[in-house]
């Protein structure tokens, strides 16, 4: 069997606390609630803005406007958020429980969640990866829509098809750890 490219830890790190299972878990409690909480006021204030429309046809043209700007937030929000937070993904080891724990956790949940994942088969789910920091080729198709986390480790050669139940995570978990490594398919690869 290959090698892996991310050396096991020596030792298992030692179990988190109670106190880092506690303070992990509330952060992360936050900052759904306050994704949800953009997301609400976001939703009401186009609501109020396409209501106040002078007929029926002006409702239905803001309706499209705030439709199409919503559409590319969610698009490009967690774009944003991976290089903000993260920048380039590197091969490393992650504790579980920790803050780069959580950093992984949003920028992973926000990628997944993107809805460029049902473009799944067509170049703009090319284009989100690279967008992501993924190096794909020409003339790549990806019909999967489990869509990679640590995507600057993912290398797709051209002309190569992934079929719709491939995994292309870039990471594992292993002993208490996430750990991140490349994954590279090369030329005409199915």
């Amino acid at each position: 069997a290959p090698a892996s490219s991310v050396p096991a830890p020596a030792e298992a790190p030692a179990p988190a606390s109670t106190a880092e299972y506690v303070f992990c878990g509330a952060l992360q409690f936050l900052l759904f609630l306050g994704y949800t909480y953009l997301a609400g006021v976001a939703f009401e204030r186009s609501f109020d803005w396409i209501a106040g429309g002078e007929d029926l046809l002006h409702d239905y043209e803001r309706a499209l406007v705030a439709g199409g700007i919503t559409f590319v937030a969610m698009c490009v929000f967690p774009i944003m958020v991976k290089w903000v937070l993260i920048g380039r993904w590197k091969p490393e080891q992650i504790r579980i429980w920790s803050l780069a724990y959580v950093r992984f956790w949003l920028v992973k949940t926000l990628v997944m969640a993107n809805p460029m994942i049902l473009f799944a088969g067509s170049p703009i789910l090319v284009w989100y990866l690279r967008a992501l920091g993924a190096k794909v080729g020409r003339g790549v198709t990806i019909f999967t829509r489990h869509v990679p986390v640590c995507t600057d480790l993912l290398a797709i050669g051209e002309g190569t098809v992934i079929r719709k139940d491939s995994y292309l995570n870039c990471y594992r978990a292993h002993a208490g750890m996430i750990q991140t490594g490349p994954v590279t398919l090369g030329r005409d690869v199915l």
